[in-house]
């Protein structure tokens, strides 16, 4: 479903995904996998589960950043899974903050879905 459009503008577009509430887990940020609609491949994400709280938002969602993907997913089906929690969801004192943490968010996925430890002295 289509968002505010933030993630493509903070440089980490996510989909979406229209789940009800009650089917959510904890809010929080995960380590995921997806699979676009019948393809075979399951690609690396971050997820992230909750309000959005830097932004105020009143509903509770899912959204996926899919690592190293680069393409249009709107009308699309998407199969996630996560796959491990790496932090609540907390509200950021501006919007740089934010992107910070995405990036680390980003790379501790990547290091956990590549079943790679990941390295003292990590922020996370």
């Amino acid at each position: 479903m289509r968002g505010a459009g933030r993630g493509k503008a903070l440089g980490f577009p996510t989909a979406n995904l229209d789940i009800p509430e009650e089917r959510l887990p904890r809010s929080g940020i995960y380590a995921a996998w997806a699979r676009i609609g019948d393809q075979a491949v399951w690609r690396a994400g971050a997820a992230s589960v909750g309000f959005n709280p830097t932004f105020g938002d009143k509903t509770r969602k899912l959204e996926v950043h899919l690592l190293d993907f680069d393409g249009e997913l709107y009308g699309l089906t998407l199969e996630v899974v996560l796959a491990a929690f790496l932090r609540e969801e907390k509200r950021f004192p501006d919007i740089a903050a934010l992107k910070e943490q995405m990036k680390r968010d980003c790379r501790r996925a990547r290091w956990i879905l590549a079943g790679e430890r990941i390295p003292d002295g990590v922020p996370r």
